[in-house]
């Protein structure tokens, strides 16, 4: 079996036709190995639907990501932008999806120049993530007992990897700058956690 996570998009698309991009630049996906152009059966639990899998190749991403027709993600109950687990059974051609909310990174702090309520994440680390890329996004942000709701700030650099927090917030929750962190981002209450890293790797 292959397994790989990808993000949702909507796109248009015949309505028994999936695509696939997996030229996310952290690893080579597993999902490469299903045949180009097969025809398969999408499956997520008791819904099952035979599609034409296509591959699109060329495209510089920091994260995988499959693209449908609007109704066939409504017949899978599927949410745009966010982040599934599929699994490839060669047995029957098969590719099963279900939501994998959680999503994981490390990085160094550094300060925010965006604003007092502003949390400002590199595209890079934004596509890791997976958060969606919608400025203005309110993300509860929880450091220990610590919480606060900031508004989502996406620079337009598209290689940044930073996160960035409100100076006044760092000083408060004794965040010092360039303070290692574990970042584990949650889609399905927009929430992103923050520990040292060093605590983890003990």
């Amino acid at each position: 079996m292959a397994r790989g996570r990808v993000d949702l998009f909507i796109a248009k698309l015949p309505m028994h036709t999936v695509v696939l991009t997996l030229n996310g630049l952290d690893s080579v996906s597993e999902l490469l190995a299903i045949p180009r152009n097969a025809q398969i059966t999408l499956k997520r639990g008791n819904i099952r639907q035979a599609v034409k899998l296509e591959f699109l190749e060329g495209r510089e991403s920091f994260a995988d990501f499959m693209e449908m027709n609007g109704a066939l993600a409504r017949k899978f109950q599927l949410t745009p932008l966010r982040r599934y687990l599929l699994i490839y059974n060669p047995l029957d051609s098969s590719l099963s999806i279900s939501p994998s909310p959680l999503s994981e990174s490390a990085v160094s702090l550094t300060r925010s120049t965006a604003g007092p309520g502003s949390l400002s994440v590199g595209y890079e680390l934004l596509s890791y993530l997976g958060i969606p890329e919608r400025q203005g996004t309110m993300i509860k942000v929880r450091y220990g007992r610590n919480l606060a709701r900031l508004r989502l700030h996406v620079p337009e650099n598209l290689s940044d990897n930073r996160l960035r927090l409100p100076a006044q917030l760092m000083k408060k929750w004794r965040l010092p700058p360039k303070q290692n962190l574990a970042l584990q981002f949650d889609q399905r209450n927009f929430t992103l956690g923050l520990a040292p890293l060093s605590l983890l790797s003990r």
